[in-house]
């Protein structure tokens, strides 16, 4: 749909992902309720949890390129789940200046809830799509994020395409 024709309502895409995105952690919250991960777990702790599940003991600054995050992003998520007991944060042993994400048992102990979880929450996101169009919506996704990471990078003062840039950000670029 052309942008012209959804100006009006709210079938705009940044409408639909808020939307689908606000859906998605109202429903991720009830299952870490019924699967007793809340008290360890928060939405948004999830993609660092999986990284590490994956390759444990890794420096903050190559997860956060691998996960596509703000170093700034990535400071508060790590604070968070080292408050929670399942990361540690070490010196690096070979440069000083860098820290490495380690999983705590507990947070290694809640690896097969999280799996089961994060298999049945792909299977149901993806349970009203054929293959080929979860395929396509995959791609699609990728490349909205692509390019809201694109504008992202680009410098703060700039502001939005349509002028009148936020006058905070540039405040905060002069600062």
């Amino acid at each position: 749909m052309p942008a012209s024709d959804a100006t009006n309502n709210l079938d705009q895409i940044g409408f639909l992902l808020g939307r689908a995105y606000y859906s998605y952690i109202g429903l991720l919250q009830r299952w870490l309720d019924d699967a007793e991960l809340a008290d360890d777990l928060k939405p948004g702790m999830g993609r660092l949890l999986f990284a590490l599940f994956r390759e444990d003991n890794h420096s903050i600054t190559d997860v956060a390129d691998e996960l596509r995050v703000a170093k700034s992003t990535m400071t508060g998520m790590v604070a968070r789940m080292r408050d929670a007991g399942l990361v540690r944060v070490e010196s690096d042993d070979t440069d000083g200046r860098a820290c490495r994400l380690c999983l705590t048992p507990q947070g290694r102990k809640l690896e097969p809830k999280c799996r089961k979880l994060a298999d049945a929450m792909e299977s149901l996101l993806g349970s009203n799509l054929s293959r080929t169009e979860l395929e396509a919506f995959r791609r699609s996704l990728q490349i909205v994020m692509q390019t809201i990471a694109g504008e992202l990078s680009k410098d703060e003062g700039n502001g939005p395409k349509t002028g009148g840039g936020d006058s905070r950000s540039k405040k905060r670029v002069r600062q």
